[in-house]
């Protein structure tokens, strides 16, 4: 038999060693996890932005194709909600929905054409204001 006895089992330095990555490990997947979420969210409410203003540029072209020109060359709505939850209570709102139109001169042709620029804004929480603006020339028919 041998004069020293073996213990088994790890010393207090390794146990706090141990916890100390453990806690390192935890906390970045915790902070990593936070950082996917906001980004997922900003992606999310851009896409929200971005198919209001589609539809928003659409109804105005068609309004133009149709020489259903408004007296009102611009205008903006305020508020506009782009998601609801299942209360129909709104969760994401657009500060502005605007449309702008001119007159494009034609020299040479007999065909009015209209320039429409469409914009949204919206604020986001951790980039502050964002804006998306789509802009197109549209003929009357």
């Amino acid at each position: 038999m041998s004069k020293f006895k073996l213990f088994q089992g790890f010393t207090l330095t390794e146990l706090l060693v141990g916890i100390l990555f453990s806690t390192i490990t935890a906390s970045a997947v915790i902070s990593g996890s936070i950082y996917v979420k906001k980004t997922l969210n900003n992606i999310q409410y851009k896409e929200l932005a971005f198919e209001k203003l589609k539809g928003h540029t659409e109804f105005w072209k068609g309004r133009i194709a149709a020489k259903d020109i408004p007296t009102n060359l611009s205008d903006c709505e305020e508020n506009v909600c782009l998601k609801e939850n299942e209360d129909e209570d709104c969760i994401f709102k657009a500060t502005e929905l605007c449309y702008e139109m001119n007159s494009v001169n034609t020299e040479d042709s007999n065909a009015k054409r209209w320039e429409l620029t469409t914009t949204i804004n919206w604020e986001n929480s951790n980039q502050g204001e964002r804006d998306l603006s789509f802009y197109v020339i549209q003929m009357e028919f």
